[in-house]
């Protein structure tokens, strides 16, 4: 088998070609080099840092010039400063939310800009935030202090959104297109009313990533709040110059939902039975099909023409994952989680000798995902699965350090949360099991004063050095690669709306620049990680309030 023709296989499978998949088959685009880009300029040596994400993303939408469009759980709520342009005083702290934040309002300032659409969870931007207020500190008694207020994300977007939304009023055209903030309910109406915030997002949330401002894309697993500009360590793949129709694509997808969820005036949405209505709920999926589906049905040849100027240098499948309890049942059409399984089932059945990687933030394995990996490792010939998640030190989910007064006076629910790191890393040990039994490893990223929230796949083929063979060292033996919102876990599955991206790398020259970019993604990743052996855990009094949270973890993280 050629490596044109492992291509074409994979896409076929991605698409909607394995076993598990339904007869409708997801769309692709062709990709050619001029459709990716790298959000730190020329060096492919280099993986992009969450402040290099922050500045870019900054600097498109100040200067963007006829959209933006944002799809994320959340953003970030700032300090609290004035909107409009920076203070230059020494005395005036700006964090990064801030600057992104004074980003969306310069560009709703722009009468140029045409469109402006943000789409977050309906539960998580709702959720009240703390701040201390800094406008008019120097006015107070102590100027090094402001008055402490709460406010929310949906709130402090809007607030961005009123120079763009204040224009359009009058326009006809604009006032009726999806222009302004819209707030997705994941959950049915009942889990919205009984649960409290932030429970209520336990239950499911719209965790889409997706960043589009004129004719480029970023897709990420990164939200848009100071830790992902700062040291919560992600990944980002920029598409330029439409991305051979990519870029509307999701252009249109985030229009979709819109039309599906709730648009924020400033009220307190009501989560009315109409949001639920079981009508409503099959016109999106309609409207989701009729999106995804390619209804052309075309067959990629397992030949083709070697013209490479019509050839591309890779093809991207967008897919998506909508929870089965939205509809009560499966979509219809080709999920994320039977795309990725596809995927790695025909790369797995191929005759070439391949190898796959994968990376979650919260690794918490479904049987149906193990099951696949396994099979790497127990075939002749195939590469043993590489999985890396965080370590202990990286995990995020240390509780806060406590006063001793505090400490003596420890109740339930900070026993709870004291016994979440341990039940995550009883998880990992429990991947890991699986894993090593087959000749796999599990890597665990582990930097001082960083979060991992990175995730993805990396498919290769005929990699054989044999040193570290956790590493990708020929960057041209990537074959494929997924990007996206999704952690490869029970809640993506089964309580969380996704989109990821496959993405499979055409036999071309071409390529090579956007490979190396995709392997060093992986390999920096492994640069801060060491491999799990046996992992050891201290016999203490939590042990059994542990092994409830691990079960708890097992159904929603």
């Amino acid at each position: 088998m050629t490596r044109r023709q492992l291509a074409r296989q994979l896409v076929r499978a991605a698409c909607g070609g394995g076993s598990s998949s339904p007869s409708q088959q997801l769309r692709r685009f062709a990709l050619h080099e001029h459709h990716f880009g790298n959000i730190i300029g020329s060096s492919k040596h280099l993986s992009a840092t969450p402040s290099d994400f922050h500045s870019y993303l900054c600097q498109k939408i100040r200067h963007a010039q006829e959209r933006v469009i944002l799809a994320s759980l959340y953003i970030g709520v700032g300090s609290g400063s004035e909107l409009g342009e920076m203070s230059t005083s020494k005395d005036h702290h700006y964090c990064k939310e801030d600057e992104f934040l004074q980003s969306l309002y310069f560009a709703a300032s722009n009468k140029e800009i045409k469109q402006m659409q943000i789409i977050l969870d309906a539960n998580r931007a709702m959720r009240k935030v703390s701040f201390t207020n800094k406008r008019n500190a120097g006015q107070s008694h102590d100027s090094n202090q402001g008055s402490s207020l709460s406010t929310n994300s949906a709130d402090a977007v809007l607030s961005t959104l009123k120079p763009f939304l204040e224009r359009i009023e009058g326009d006809n055209h604009s006032k009726n297109s999806n222009n302004g903030l819209f707030l997705f309910p994941v959950n049915d109406q009942r889990l919205c009313t009984i649960l409290p915030s932030p429970l209520d997002e336990v239950a499911g949330v719209f965790h889409i990533k997706a960043y589009l401002v004129d004719d480029e894309l970023i897709l990420s697993g990164a939200n848009l709040s100071e830790e992902y500009f700062s040291n919560r360590l992600d990944r980002y793949m920029l598409f330029t110059d439409g991305g051979g129709g990519l870029v509307d694509f999701y252009a249109d997808l985030c229009d979709t939902l819109c039309s599906y969820a709730i648009k924020y005036d400033g009220q307190p949405p009501l989560l009315s039975t109409q949001s639920f209505d079981s009508t409503r709920k099959q016109q999106l999926e309609s409207s989701l099909t009729r999106l995804f589906v390619d209804e052309t049905r075309t067959i990629l040849p397992d030949s083709c023409s070697h013209n490479d100027a019509l050839d591309p240098v890779a093809y991207a499948i967008p897919t998506f994952q909508m929870p089965n309890s939205f509809l009560g049942r499966p979509f219809q059409f080709q999920s994320d989680n039977d795309a990725s399984r596809d995927l790695l089932l025909a790369a797995v059945e191929s005759e070439q000798n391949m190898s796959v990687r994968l990376s979650s933030a919260y690794l918490n394995l479904t049987p149906r995902l193990r099951s696949v990996l396994t099979m790497f490792g127990n075939k002749r010939g195939v590469g043993a699965p590489y999985v890396l998640t965080a370590g202990a030190m990286s995990h995020g989910f240390a509780p806060k350090k406590q006063t001793k007064s505090k400490q003596n006076n420890v109740g339930i629910v900070d026993r709870i949360k004291s016994s979440i790191p341990e039940a995550f890393l009883t998880l990992v040990k429990e991947a890991s099991q699986s894993i090593i039994a087959c000749g796999g490893k599990v890597l665990l990223y582990e930097r001082p004063g960083w979060t991992f929230h990175a995730k993805g796949v990396w498919i290769t083929a005929n990699d054989t050095n044999t040193s570290r063979r956790e590493l990708i060292h020929d960057s041209t033996s990537v074959v494929s690669t997924i990007i996206g919102s999704g952690n490869y876990g029970a809640r993506s599955e089964d309580l969380d709306v996704e989109s990821n991206c496959v993405i499979v790398f055409n036999e071309q020259s071409k390529s090579e620049p956007i490979q190396q970019s995709v392997a060093n993604d992986w390999n920096n990743m492994c640069e801060h990680s060491t491999v799990s052996g046996d992992l050891e855990f201290r016999d203490n009094v939590n042990n059994n309030l542990t092994t409830i949270v691990v079960q708890f973890m097992k159904k929603f993280l």
